[in-house]
């Protein structure tokens, strides 16, 4: 398995194997893991797309070394965004799926929005007649 640009590692290279091996361990560290690679695929998706705007051709173009490039950096940049973001889509669908995936949260708590929801029901009980 080789290194991303820079010597780091692709999120997506290593995760994934780790994910099928078994190496990562634990419901919770399973979930982060899968919706980081997620998040990871869904960034590099939309700067493809961004990069097919862009016109081709002209005085400098680099052909197909320029497009494998390209490709990588996109990539590389995905990965990183991915790991990085602290409230980006990793953590709202981890949010989403960690109740049906049965992961509890670090705290012990609900999570907020089931707290959230105990305190509407609460108030709704008091204000009833």
């Amino acid at each position: 398995m080789s290194d991303g640009i820079g010597g780091a590692a692709r999120a997506g290279d290593g995760v994934f194997e780790a994910l099928k091996d078994g190496r990562i361990q634990g419901k919770k560290e399973r979930l982060r893991a899968a919706t980081t690679m997620l998040e990871s695929s869904f960034y590099n998706e939309m700067f493809k797309a961004m990069r097919d705007t862009v016109p081709e051709g002209g005085v400098l173009s680099g052909g197909s070394g320029e497009e494998m490039f390209s490709s990588m950096l996109d990539q590389h940049v995905a990965d990183a965004a991915a790991s990085r973001v602290e409230r980006g889509l990793a953590e709202a669908l981890y949010r989403q799926l960690a109740g049906p995936a049965g992961v509890e949260e670090a705290t012990g708590e609900p999570p907020r929005e089931a707290q959230g929801m105990e305190a509407v029901d609460s108030s709704a009980k008091e204000s009833a007649p």
